[in-house]
């Protein structure tokens, strides 16, 4: 099937340090517009896409727009900050996945280290050897990778020990409670000590106040 990739937008979102509250890097969200005008969330659009099998034009289109960005950064002389794109499931399985990010990163003659793959779903446990074997082709053809949803399953916790990757991002559940429960706050100071250890940067989604940060 074929869709119109006229009516999706894509946004940048900012990523902002803790530590001084520069901005480090950015995250692609995609927006449908409707014949409306109004924007429609991907909660509401991409299950629709993920059963027609139309959601790789997606997945592939944002890549690309992120790629296009970029660029025109670079010509404009501003300072290139790391951008990260999610994949759905069916995408990331496409057995030239890779090499078709990489010929459109050749194509908009952009550097890879400044593009993160983003796994938007746990592995199951009978893929975790499937997993691994994309990650570390991922890093060895030159991107930066980071799993999301951090903390809605518990096999997540596997990941740590089992696959190499650069960046975590802490769901948005266990960040939402922090300030106001103690017991969240120390699995969440437990996984970003861990973290620290094996050099794996964190991200904590939908940080709204200073105690969230503290």
């Amino acid at each position: 099937d074929r869709i119109s990739k006229e009516q999706f937008v894509v946004y940048f979102q900012p990523k902002v340090s803790s530590a001084d509250r520069s901005t480090v890097g950015a995250e692609a969200l995609v927006r449908y517009c409707a014949r409306s005008g109004s924007l429609v969330l991907p909660g509401h659009f991409l299950p629709m896409l993920e059963g027609n099998r139309t959601i790789s034009q997606i997945d592939f289109y944002v890549f690309e727009c992120v790629c296009s960005q970029l660029k025109t950064w670079a010509a404009q002389g501003k300072q290139a900050l790391p951008v990260s794109v999610n994949f759905s499931r069916s995408t990331l399985k496409q057995p030239d996945f890779v090499e078709r990010l990489c010929a459109i990163c050749r194509k908009h003659t952009v550097d890879k280290r400044y593009l993160e793959v983003e796994l938007t779903e746990a592995a199951k446990e009978d893929e975790t050897d499937e997993l691994r074997a994309l990650i570390e082709k991922l890093r060895q053809a030159g991107f930066f990778v980071s799993v999301d949803d951090f903390g809605t399953k518990y096999a997540n916790l596997a990941l740590l020990s089992a696959i190499e990757f650069d960046l975590l991002k802490l769901d948005k559940s266990l960040v939402d409670d922090i300030a106001l429960n103690a017991r969240t706050r120390t699995v969440v100071e437990s996984i970003v000590e861990i973290c620290e250890k094996m050099k794996i940067k964190v991200v904590a989604e939908g940080v709204e106040t200073k105690e969230m940060t503290d």
